[in-house]
This record gives C-alpha cells, sequence and structure tokens, in this order.
C-alpha cells in the first residue's frame, strides 16, 4: 500500500518526489533526509529525523495527536502539522492503528493535501 502510494505521488509530481520507499536502510534513508529542502511525513520516526536535521517538515496526523508527546521536537522553520481538527472520534490511538475503528479513516482521508503543496 505505502509503495503504491509513492508510485502515485511520485507520478503526479515527477520533478518534486523522490520515491525511495522500501529501497533503503535507516542510514541511508537518514542521509537522504539530511540532503532534502522539505520533508512531507507521518508521524513517524523519519519525521524525527528530520526535525533533528531542522528540516522543514509537513507531518500528517491521523488517529494520534501532538498533545500525546510525538511531535517534532526542534522541527525547521515553516514547519506545519497537518491534521482534520474538531473530528469527534480523533485521536482514537496514542501509537496509531493501521485501520480505522471506525470505519472511514477521516483523520486521514480529509487532510487537505493541497495545502502541502
Amino acid at each position: 500500500m505505502k509503495r503504491k502510494l509513492a508510485t502515485a505521488l511520485q507520478n503526479q509530481f515527477p520533478d518534486k518526489v523522490f520515491n525511495a520507499c522500501g529501497k533503503l536502510n535507516l542510514n541511508q534513508s537518514a542521509s537522504i533526509i539530511e540532503q532534502c529542502n522539505k520533508v512531507i511525513s507521518s508521524d513517524t520516526g523519519l519525521m524525527h529525523i528530520a526535525s533533528a536535521f531542522k528540516k522543514e517538515i509537513h507531518s500528517l496526523w491521523g488517529n494520534t495527536v501532538k498533545e500525546f508527546g510525538m511531535y517534532p521536537y526542534l522541527p525547521g522553520e515553516n514547519s506545519v502539522i497537518h491534521e482534520v481538527k474538531g473530528l469527534t472520534c480523533r485521536p482514537c490511538s496514542k501509537l496509531g492503528y493501521h485501520k480505522c475503528p471506525k470505519g472511514h479513516f477521516k483523520c486521514m482521508r480529509d487532510i487537505d493535501v493541497n495545502s502541502i503543496f
């Protein structure tokens, strides 16, 4: 699923997206992040690596919230957290679920992707 999405994004934005999904180890991934101008990521370890390099981060937040303490510690200037505010079922998890307990996954599907690009 992640590789399929990454390929779709790369096809849609060929001059802006570098897709290395599933091709690199952690050290190689950190090196790529160090070389980036901006990083788009969900709340993952790679987001925290980007934060350590003080990169501009566009982080996507679904079923977790920054108030649980897992936000980018020192994000770069102009970093943005993208989330659906006011969703009554959110947050539903501290670490996230692979499947929406309500079956709609609005916390991710309703993020305005145009605000990222």
